[in-house]
């Protein structure tokens, strides 16, 4: 029991480890505002973020950002019992994970159905 104890995450680590995630978050937010795509990612209309009158970023830079930021809310709560106002964190998280599995069911139809058009002409 005492060597699980030890191997124990501190409060620092798990600070650190959402930190982490804040970090991964702040730059995937920069990728998504300026509009540009990386060359293996896809515009796919429709998604939240153009709906709502934006540039959407690439389908599975969306996907991560909404991953991470339901990881980092699971991670605060589950290590520290941080709860935010508002919507709480299990509703938050799977909001997010709804989010990142919708942008990547979009980007997997959307390139099914590109690789089926091209092999027909």
């Amino acid at each position: 029991m005492n060597e699980q104890q030890e191997s124990r995450p501190t409060p620092g680590e798990w600070k650190r480890a959402i930190e982490m995630l804040l970090e991964v978050q702040r730059t995937i937010v920069a990728s998504v505002e300026s509009g540009c795509v990386e060359e293996h990612d896809h515009h796919i209309v429709g998604l939240p973020s153009g709906v709502e009158g934006t540039m959407p970023g690439g389908a599975r830079i969306e996907a991560a950002l909404h991953a991470v930021m339901g990881a980092r809310h699971l991670v605060q709560q589950a290590a520290f019992g941080t709860e935010l106002p508002g919507v709480p964190i299990l509703q938050r998280a799977q909001n997010n994970f709804a989010l990142a599995g919708g942008y990547v069911a979009a980007t997997w139809t959307t390139e099914l159905s590109e690789d089926v058009e091209k092999r027909s002409k």
